[in-house]
């Protein structure tokens, strides 16, 4: 916190560009023609913390107490302690161990006495990079049917009561298409029908889309790059195919069969289909169609549609209309990035579209919280009561809940959202681009619930005072009719097409 007040310049990065103690400035100074850099000191254990001399970095190293004037407090700031040092360390392994794997190489040894301690540090390093990668797939599939009983209860709604053309040749957009312009057989082509246009056992097509908002090449798509030539498009599939038959099982207890599962990955970051790649679909010269995947899900005749679009979400008005919204640590609260628009178009789907959101800490995670309230996007009826206490959001008032305890409790139960630890998120440990001393994990938490129509919240509060306004001008031009009343009806009686 010192160091944050020393500089309060906003592109001050503790142990990077400034020095992690005092926050005094490391980048080069220019005096008339001349360029002059700081002097800088590193971390000799894990080169990846600086200083401006070697009493702070000694200073960094001593644990300070959090809280001061008892003598009984132990509690105290690591700083920068050997078990930091040590994990820090092992980002230089894992960012090592993670170009090794996109792009399928291995580190050469020079001498042979540590090879055997340098092979045990690379597998493990890979083994870390893996169940980071992996904890995509993961968290994707497992807290969709993990999750409350509402989750899938949601999820699997859409499926049960979607209509969808029978024949697979006729293309007709999902989000505003009319009963009118979808084309159906007739009756003897029904009949005649073969098994495989038969999709399911009542005739309706019934595909599991889910979108995965700000998709990236690094994360979520494991370095794919589009074609089908990759080195990890093989490992990527297989890895979501896997992990796509815990949701698949568990659909089947409410229907009956599941023609495919869609993963819709919309994002600037996506991969673009290449000339002749064979990635882009039936044509790989068009430079705007999206990148596709397709493989059987193991043990099962459901198809798995892995397709990419290079775009903000909310701008190609050609996607499928989702089942579900999953987003993978997007920093809603981050002042970086601007994520209204896409949460604008997350919610004008359908009032009850499940959504989860991943973050690195309990404390994004809140924030993260607030900004949907904020913008209308959740219910805030909906959150449990803690979490509307600490993101300070107003709560109901007592004169609306329940005075039975017990019923308190029921109602805190039925509440669609939740906030809790990622049980699938990856044993890799980074390190923090805004303090160096700081340590997270991808989607170490995760929170889900129900999308509302965009900014519905907002708008309430804004048509209360209107319909108050409005129930006001109808009651005074009710009691000014009330004299022209009885006119009217014997007009009225007289003339059966007023009646």
């Amino acid at each position: 916190i010192s160091a944050l007040q020393t500089n309060n310049s906003s592109e001050c990065q503790l142990g990077f560009n400034c020095c992690l103690t005092c926050g005094a400035s490391l980048l080069q100074q220019h005096e008339g023609d001349k360029s002059l850099k700081k002097k800088e000191v590193n971390c000799k254990g894990c080169n990846r913390v600086k200083y401006c001399s070697e009493v702070c970095r000694k200073v960094d190293a001593e644990p300070q107490q959090l809280l001061h004037g008892g003598d009984d407090v132990d509690e105290g700031a690591l700083g920068h302690s050997p078990v930091i040092c040590s994990l820090l360390n092992l980002c230089n392994d894992d960012e090592t161990a993670e170009d090794n794997l996109y792009n399928n190489t291995t580190t050469k040894h020079t001498t042979t006495t540590t090879k055997h301690t340098t092979i045990q540090k690379e597998e493990a390093a890979k083994y870390r990079v893996q169940t980071e990668r992996e904890s995509y797939p993961a968290t994707l599939f497992n807290m969709l049917t993990d999750g409350p009983p509402w989750l899938i209860e949601n999820l699997s709604r859409r499926l049960r009561y979607r209509e969808e053309v029978r024949s697979p040749d006729a293309k007709v957009s999902s989000s505003g298409s009319s009963g009118s312009e979808r084309k159906r057989r007739g009756k003897r082509d029904r009949q005649s029908s073969s098994q495989e246009e038969t999709v399911s056992s009542s005739g309706l097509s019934r595909e599991l889309v889910l979108h995965i908002v700000g998709a990236s090449v690094d994360s979520e798509l494991w370095g794919w790059d589009g074609t089908t030539t990759s080195y990890t498009h093989n490992e990527m599939l297989d890895a979501y195919a896997e992990a796509s038959t815990n949701v698949l099982s568990y659909l089947k207890n409410f229907i009956d069969s599941i023609d495919s599962i869609r993963l819709v990955f919309v994002g600037p970051d996506c991969p673009k289909p290449r000339r002749g790649s064979g990635g882009g679909g039936d044509d790989d010269d068009d430079e705007t169609s999206v990148c596709r995947l397709d493989k059987s899900i193991p043990g099962s005749k459901t198809m798995l549609h892995i397709e990419t679009h290079c775009c903000n979400y909310g701008e190609d008005t050609t996607l499928p209309d989702p089942d579900a919204i999953i987003f993978f640590n997007p920093g809603l609260s981050c002042t970086d990035y601007d994520w209204s628009k896409a949460l604008s178009a997350a919610s004008s789907y359908e009032s009850s579209t499940p959504f989860l959101i991943t973050t690195n800490t309990e404390m994004e995670g809140f924030a993260d919280i607030k900004c949907l309230v904020d913008g209308g996007y959740v219910d805030s009826m909906e959150l449990p009561t803690y979490i509307l206490e600490t993101v300070d959001v107003e709560t109901p008032s007592n004169n609306s809940r329940h005075n039975d305890e017990e019923e308190d409790d029921d109602v805190e139960q039925n509440k669609k959202f939740f906030l809790c630890e990622n049980p699938y998120a990856g044993l890799r440990v980074r390190q923090s681009g805004t303090m160096a001393n700081d340590l997270y994990v991808k989607s170490r938490w995760v929170m889900g619930g129900l999308f509302q129509r965009g900014g519905d919240v907002i708008k309430r509060k804004k048509r209360k005072t209107k319909m108050v306004d409005k129930s006001k001008k109808k009651r005074k031009e009710s009691q000014g009719q009330e004299k022209g009343s009885d006119r009217k009806k014997r007009r009225k009686g007289g003339n059966p097409a007023l009646i």
